[in-house]
């Protein structure tokens, strides 16, 4: 049995706390999806103390937001659904970036000769790797896990692992952007489009700018709780994005288009956008 050893608590309460959310979702009858990680990853960990600290983050988040957890499901099911478009339309390669405790390349229905690569912290890519084997889920393509810092040189890890830049890609940016250095952020976006071939798509979150204002100062207390920081937000993603070489659509993550019939709490506020890549830029 391949043991699986819990992060350290900043990357595991974070990781525990959206598989906790996954897991609240896949056990609706209404799910939105359903993810077997999750549960692995709740029962692998069960006896780790982390997880204590981050029940009761949850708790105080069911009390002091109500629908605070049915954003993490639409954004979820907001990006399968532009994964799968983007790999039914004929793209084979999609690159996570902070891939966390992601079960999409176990849960998501891909069509054959797809390859996924995560890109996240050496800790958690071990961590990750691991969970994987112990689960016994089967994969639902080749996943290959890369293990780099994106606020390094990451673009060369990603190209050992096997990446090809000549080939279209659907690259996943969920839950990360808040997290960097405005100055990161732009460095990652740059990276991405250098990478990125014609016909790649490009899916990402970011925070609105009222969050880092008094607006978001209770949702602010309560990331930090769990051991993280947000350092930067924006409200102009299409136009950031356009510079960057995509052609963009953004929604805000209470949008009723985008909700399935749910409704999602006003915070934390966030835009969710997915791009294309401009054929000028290549």
């Amino acid at each position: 049995m391949v043991e699986v050893k819990a992060p350290s608590v900043g990357v595991g309460q974070t990781a525990l706390f959206i598989a906790w959310m996954r897991q609240m979702e896949s056990e609706r009858p209404d799910a939105l999806f359903r993810d077997p990680l999750a549960a692995a990853l709740l029962s692998a960990l069960s006896e780790d103390p982390v997880l204590a600290d981050v029940a009761e983050v949850i708790r105080q988040t069911h009390h002091s937001a109500r629908g605070f957890p049915t954003y993490f499901a639409v954004r979820t099911r907001f990006f399968d659904e532009e994964i799968l478009t983007g790999v039914r339309g004929g793209v084979r390669q999609v690159v996570t970036l902070a891939a966390g405790a992601d079960g999409r390349t176990v849960r998501l229905d891909l069509p054959a000769g797809v390859r996924w690569f995560e890109v996240e912290l050496p800790e958690m890519t071990e961590f990750k790797d691991a969970l994987i084997a112990h689960s016994g889920l089967p994969l639902a393509c080749e996943r290959h896990g890369v293990a780099a810092d994106l606020r390094e040189d990451w673009r060369s890890a990603l190209r050992a692992a096997g990446f090809d830049p000549g080939q279209p890609t659907v690259w996943l940016v969920e839950g990360l952007l808040m997290y960097l250095t405005e100055a990161d952020g732009e460095a990652l976006l740059a990276g991405v489009g250098e990478l990125s071939a014609p016909g790649s798509r490009l899916m990402l979150e970011h925070l609105k700018a009222a969050m880092l204002e008094e607006e978001g100062r209770p949702v602010r207390e309560r990331v930090e709780q769990q051991g993280a920081r947000w350092l930067s937000a924006r409200d102009d993603l299409e136009e950031w994005l356009a510079g960057h070489g995509w052609s963009a659509r953004v929604y805000a993550g209470d949008d009723p288009r985008i909700g399935h019939g749910r409704t999602v709490a006003p915070l934390p506020a966030c835009w969710l956008a997915t791009a294309t890549r401009d054929a000028a830029h290549h």
